[in-house]
């Protein structure tokens, strides 16, 4: 605005050397020009002003809500503030005892009602209204759990006054905003021509200044709270001559330099409490158990070096084991084909078989058969006749036969024969094995599995913003701006504040300019929306939703869209119902 200001003057004194001699149409024309880009650059510093102090305004009232949320919110505000609290209680009682030691409360009686009034614990929330919202804490009262506390008397009840402070505070930031909204559709609704092509234009063009000249000054105006004009009327402004208007856009300027400072400077006593307020509780409950923490730790230090040993043994046995041994097995198998899994050995069958034949080829010669070949091939198949013929003759005689004949022997080859029937057996079950070894390893991999997985999972939530380009709180934040402008589309008729009506602002302008208010909030969260020519993801909850190459410039588009005054509501309307069905995470 400096560069504006100082192009005023300049033109201011222009038209001054001007009105000594002659000007010229040309000179007039550009004199114009320059009083038109510098009207339209104080609308739009002030547009911008306005929509800078829509944020912070709206942090506050979620603050304030949030802390209107249960005894334990109120409770905790109570004691956050409380010092400060004190410390101007206490500042009311010295003043008004000082007072009444010096004799400047009048009489003893006044005196003492004064003293006795500073002593009431209502002097503790001095900007409460206890007038209003009279019935309101009856929630309070037939809701909560500590009712020991909430039977006091209404009157000492000190949550029963918190609440009624948070609520006034509410209150103001609500109808400030109303007002902000308000303000900025009435700016949003002027237009300032530039064109000065011709006489009637330029006379038309001088009209729309006045007119938006008039719309900055109310708005200025409601800005330092004094009393403002409505637009009909012009009763501050000097005749229409155009160093007059100067004169005015320049005062215009140097006060919009200001107006969103005072704007928020009238608010200060309604806003959120500062960070040391709201921190020291927290700093020093952080304090107090670090501290315990520390001595305990101090006490016990043995014990926790045992216990951490420990566990870091623990750690490492459990990768080693369960991660590590499991994965590089399944690595061996797949890269190098070894295998971990083996019951029998094939030279071990291969040597007892061989014995098995020798066995019976030796026992068939000594019974008649010669054929050494026919044997081992009978063997081979499982046929065991030449034995079995003489098992069965000898058992005619055990006893005999088990001393002087040939039955150990045939029970012996029996038994070698059983040998390698399970060594079979075992070979064709460790064949099995062999077969299934990579689904055993990889079974044995899933601890390692969800190791890893719940790390990812751990991350990941706690980066996600890094990862995804977007975090769950922003998506939540977009859906209820969401509804609120859904809503507000919907609704045929709008409530005035007081504040609103003070300003002169019609219904219209409210509506438009809290439908900027939030298509604002939306841009500013829009900023974390992927927008890569790719599909991306943003986290919605505990998951993670997938969004359309191009989201966040579409997301815009749809917002402009919301904003034009080309549109009608219904057609709006129509605009939210397609964000809705385009992206997903709505």
């Amino acid at each position: 605005m400096a560069s504006v200001i100082n192009d005023l003057g300049l033109v201011r004194e222009v038209c001054r050397c001007q009105a000594a001699n002659a000007s010229t149409q040309a000179q007039d024309e550009a004199v114009n020009l320059v009083l038109l880009n510098s009207v339209a650059a104080i609308h739009a510093h002030m547009v911008g002003q306005l929509l800078d102090t829509v944020l912070p305004l709206s942090i506050d009232i979620d603050y304030w809500n949030s802390q209107d949320d249960g005894v334990a919110t109120l409770a905790l505000y109570l004691v956050q503030s409380l010092p400060w609290r004190l410390a101007g209680w206490g500042s009311d009682i010295a003043g008004t005892v000082f007072g009444f030691v010096n004799g400047r409360k009048g009489s003893v009686s006044e005196s003492v009602s004064a003293l006795y009034s500073s002593i009431s614990t209502k002097q503790l929330f001095p900007e409460v209204v206890l007038s209003l919202e009279k019935d309101e804490d009856n929630v309070c009262a037939s809701t909560t759990a500590i009712a020991p506390l909430l039977r006091v008397p209404r009157s000492a009840n000190v949550l029963s006054l918190t609440r009624r402070e948070i609520r006034y505070k509410l209150r103001k930031l609500e109808d400030a905003q109303n007002l902000l909204a308000a303000m900025i559709g009435q700016l949003c609704q002027a237009t300032v021509s530039t064109s000065t092509s011709s006489d009637e234009k330029a006379a038309s063009g001088m009209n729309n200044i006045d007119i938006v000249m008039r719309q900055i000054e109310q708005i200025l105006a409601a800005c330092i709270e004094k009393s403002t004009q409505t637009a009909d009327s012009k009763p501050d402004l000097l005749p229409d001559t155009e160093i007059n208007r100067i004169c005015q856009a320049e005062e215009l300027a140097k006060k919009a330099q200001t107006a969103s400072a005072q704007f928020t400077q009238r608010l200060e006593r309604y806003r959120r409490p500062s960070l040391i307020a709201r921190g020291w509780l927290p700093a020093l409950a952080f304090i107090f158990c670090a501290r315990q923490l520390t001595l305990y730790i101090s006490d016990n230090r043995e014990d926790f070096k045992a216990w951490l040993l420990d566990g870091a043994a623990t750690l490492q046995n459990y990768v080693a084991q369960y991660i590590l041994a499991p994965l590089r097995s399944a690595y061996e198998t797949i890269r190098y084909g070894k295998h971990s899994y083996s019951v029998v050995t094939e030279e071990s069958l291969l040597s007892d078989f061989r014995s098995l034949e020798d066995m019976v080829v030796g026992f068939a010669r000594r019974f008649g058969s010669v054929d050494a070949a026919d044997v081992r091939r009978r063997v081979e198949s499982g046929d065991l006749s030449d034995v079995m013929q003489v098992y069965a003759r000898e058992m005619q005689q055990p006893f005999k036969n088990a001393v002087f004949g040939d039955l150990v022997e045939a029970m012996l080859i029996q038994v070698q024969k059983v040998k390698v029937d399970v060594g079979q057996t075992m070979a064709a079950l460790d064949k099995l094995l062999k077969s299934n070894e990579l689904n055993f390893l990889l079974l044995s991999t899933v601890p390692a599995t969800l190791s890893i997985y719940a790390a990812g999972r751990w991350i990941s939530s706690r980066f996600s913003w890094w990862v995804g380009g977007s975090s769950r709180y922003t998506v939540s934040s977009i859906s209820v701006v969401m509804r609120d402008i859904d809503r507000l589309l919907n609704n045929s008729g709008h409530e005035e504040t007081n504040a609103v009506a003070r300003a002169g602002c019609t219904t219209m302008a409210v509506a438009h300019g809290k439908l900027i208010c939030f298509t604002h909030y939306l841009r500013h969260h829009a900023r974390v929306l992927p927008d890569s020519g790719a599909c991306g993801k943003v986290r919605v909850g505990s998951g993670w939703v997938s969004t359309l190459p191009r989201t966040r410039t579409m997301f815009l588009q749809d917002i402009r869209d919301i904003e034009s005054v080309a549109l009608d509501n219904a057609q709006k309307r129509n605009v939210v119902d397609r964000m809705y069905r385009t992206f997903r995470f709505l």
